[in-house]
């Protein structure tokens, strides 16, 4: 069976290089916001892939994960000369609120979808409450003509054990946004809405920017990820 890394990552498809291009997104927010100096807190931070991108190292970075594949095991195997670089186990919104460090920047990437929908204003507000300037977030565009490309290409080329169910009348209502026609999987990608994301987002930050990832010149709707670029509130 293949790894988490293997299957993502592995630089020569087109679908690893959409993977790369959250980071390549991150790098490009925190070089614009020209931080002499900050930290940075990472929730779903898996094996810490995010530092390597990143062409202004932070001083400190806190990264929470659930240890899905060992994960964490990595990244404390690989960070184990930068004692300023801590990583922690994270499975509920508690384990998310045990550290009162306050950081310049928060991330969250293509983790959002993965958490119950019960537990996902909680981490929310625990990144509104640890991040003192910026958050970024990325999360998959699961809906609209987006979801009908994706799902024909993912049927064609992976396993169909890889891939989730749709019936026809749920993938064609996604299609045209209709996301109350789509059965929610909790701790996966099918029936998630980044609009009802965003809902959430606004109590807690401002929105400056929404955009389409790996193309911000695109309308976010046609992105395959959609990147939230936010600001703590006053």
């Amino acid at each position: 069976m293949s790894t988490y890394n293997e299957r993502l990552f592995d630089g020569k498809s087109f679908r690893s290089k959409l993977h790369f291009a959250r980071y390549h997104w991150v790098n490009h927010w925190i070089e614009k916001w020209r931080l002499s100096s900050y930290n940075i807190l990472e929730l779903g931070c898996y094996d810490g892939k995010t530092i390597d991108f990143l062409s202004n190292k932070p001083l400190t970075y806190a990264g929470y994960d659930a240890n899905w594949e060992g994960g964490l095991t990595i990244a404390k195997t690989k960070w184990s000369n930068e004692p300023a670089y801590t990583f922690h186990t994270c499975e509920k919104p508690a384990d998310f609120s045990n550290d009162d460090k306050k950081y310049e920047v928060s991330v969250c990437l293509e983790t959002l979808e993965h958490i119950p929908a019960a537990d996902l204003e909680a981490y929310i507000r625990q990144l509104s409450l640890k991040t003192t300037q910026y958050c970024l977030i990325s999360v998959p565009n699961e809906k609209g003509p987006v979801l009908f490309f994706k799902h024909i290409i993912k049927s064609l080329t992976q396993d169909k054990a890889q891939t989730e169910s749709y019936s026809i009348k749920e993938l064609l209502y996604g299609s045209i946004g209709r996301m109350n026609k789509v059965e929610r999987i909790d701790c996966g990608h099918k029936g998630f809405d980044y609009d009802t994301l965003a809902t959430i987002l606004k109590k807690h930050f401002t929105i400056i920017k929404t955009e389409a990832i790996p193309y911000p010149f695109i309308p976010h709707a046609l992105g395959f990820n959609v990147g939230f670029v936010l600001k703590k509130k006053a």
